[in-house]
């Protein structure tokens, strides 16, 4: 057994993309490592110690989990959601959906695989609701190809996710405190 793990084996063991993997790593602050693997062709490719990759497992199987009042903030926070679609001149039916804090950011790292990637729309969204958003858009006429990538109708991506986010509060909306509220002294 060998004392590494590389991103791709992270990414394909977690669920996410090798770009996601990147940004946790650079987050957790963990010691990147290039080796050759038998499957890179002699090439050198990125990869973790196995205990820290381990703990950027622990991080992803934990990350849903708020543990703190930092945490349920986080969850509280305002973001976007959209759809991407990755190679409109191939295959035109092939779109990213998923949540992001920085529009442009994310998609720019989308472009480093998928040059001609753009946006097909985007909806401002709490974090806590990325989940149930791409369950709604998912649900129906569309399939998965893998990870957050599928393939279907992009009318129907559109109009999926224009019904879920109509009926999602806005982000300046707060709800009302009752009279009896001990949170209406803080205010």
């Amino acid at each position: 057994m060998s004392d590494f793990v590389t991103f791709r084996e992270l990414a394909d063991q977690i669920g996410v993309e090798i770009t996601t993997i990147r940004r946790n790593v650079k987050r957790l602050n963990l010691e990147i490592r290039n080796e050759k693997t038998e499957t890179s062709k002699g090439a050198l490719v990125q990869c973790l110690s196995t205990d820290n990759a381990n703990k950027l497992v622990l991080h992803f199987e934990n990350r849903d989990k708020p543990n703190s009042e930092s945490d349920l903030a986080a969850l509280d926070r305002f973001g976007y959601f959209y759809i991407i679609r990755l190679i409109p001149e191939a295959i035109p039916n092939r779109v990213k959906i998923g949540y992001t804090d920085n529009l442009e950011t994310r998609l720019r790292e989308h472009q480093t695989a998928a040059p001609t990637a753009k946006y097909i729309g985007h909806w401002k969204c709490k974090r806590s609701w990325d989940q149930a958003a791409m369950d709604s858009i998912t649900r129906i006429d569309c399939s998965l190809v893998m990870n957050e990538v599928y393939e279907g109708d992009i009318d129907g991506f559109l109009n999926r996710a224009k019904d879920f986010f109509n009926v999602m509060p806005e982000s300046s909306d707060k709800p009302k405190l009752s009279e009896h509220s001990p949170l209406k002294n803080k205010h």
